[in-house]
């Protein structure tokens, strides 16, 4: 058995042990979160969790000085991998509570175009917090975020600051897009000078904030009564779907040249 998984771990190529060791990395961190850090994610137990889980034996002389120099390197990547994601998984959560909304939608008058929207935040601000709170991944993001903001080795932090940007840039890209396809659905634009870039930061801002306090004070952000349905009745809304309406409104307005199709 050892024999055959030594000979397993040496057809693989060094970008493939590279993946396999810190894909076992990344899930044992999700698994245990963060702590004050990954120091406690040791190649031994990585080793160990990758031959309980997939009969694949691993050893030190396989990664190190061959893909990783030393172990404080490999806590970096890890920890580089849970801070560049790109949220792809909570929004497109958020995007599949919207379709039922979006199929209903009336757009031939711009009252009623507002009127979905008013909906599509109210749905989409809840499917969102839902995404986030619930998410195996978000919990771990936010603790690498802490890091970065309350640590103070500067060397150390210099690769998880840089994982951090290119995961917002991509979650900004994103979401932008989709942000820029629901708008143009509606026949609205964007009020100059204000940019969808920046719609788009500030909503996903909001989206990380109340997320947080969710936890913490469910109280204020959930179960809000709105009377904003079709005929005046009743709502639920979220504190996030509030705030997201809010900026809808100030950051968008009706395109004169936009025609129903």
């Amino acid at each position: 058995m050892t024999a055959n998984g030594d000979d397993r771990a040496r057809r693989r190529t060094r970008d493939e042990l590279h993946q396999l060791v810190l894909d076992a990395g990344v899930e044992l961190l999700l698994e245990e979160g963060l702590g004050t850090g990954a120091e406690h994610l040791t190649f031994k137990r990585v080793f160990e969790r990758l031959e309980s889980t997939l009969g694949v034996r691993v050893t030190n002389a396989s990664v190190i000085g061959r893909i990783w120099e030393s172990q404080d390197e490999f806590q970096i990547d890890v920890l580089c991998s849970i801070a560049g994601n790109d949220g792809t998984e909570s929004f497109e959560q958020s995007l599949v509570a919207l379709a039922p909304v979006l199929e209903a939608a009336e757009r031939s008058t711009v009252d009623s175009r507002w009127q979905t929207l008013r909906e599509m935040c109210r749905v989409g601000g809840a499917a969102n917090l839902d995404a986030l709170v619930t998410s195996r991944t978000w919990p771990s993001w936010v603790g690498v975020w802490a890091l970065v903001m309350a640590g103070t080795d500067t060397e150390r932090k210099r690769p998880l600051e840089g994982a951090l940007v290119d995961g917002y840039e991509m979650i900004t890209n994103n979401n932008g897009e989709s942000y820029a396809t629901m708008s143009h659905f509606l026949g609205l634009r964007v009020r100059s000078p204000l940019t969808l870039r920046q719609f788009t930061i500030a909503a996903d801002a909001l989206a990380e904030g109340c997320a947080l306090r969710d936890p913490v004070d469910p109280t204020s952000t959930r179960c809000i009564v709105r009377p904003t349905g079709p005929n005046g009745e009743d709502q639920q809304w979220t504190l996030f779907g509030v705030g997201l309406e809010a900026l809808v409104v100030e950051f968008f307005e009706p395109d004169p040249e936009w025609e129903l199709v």
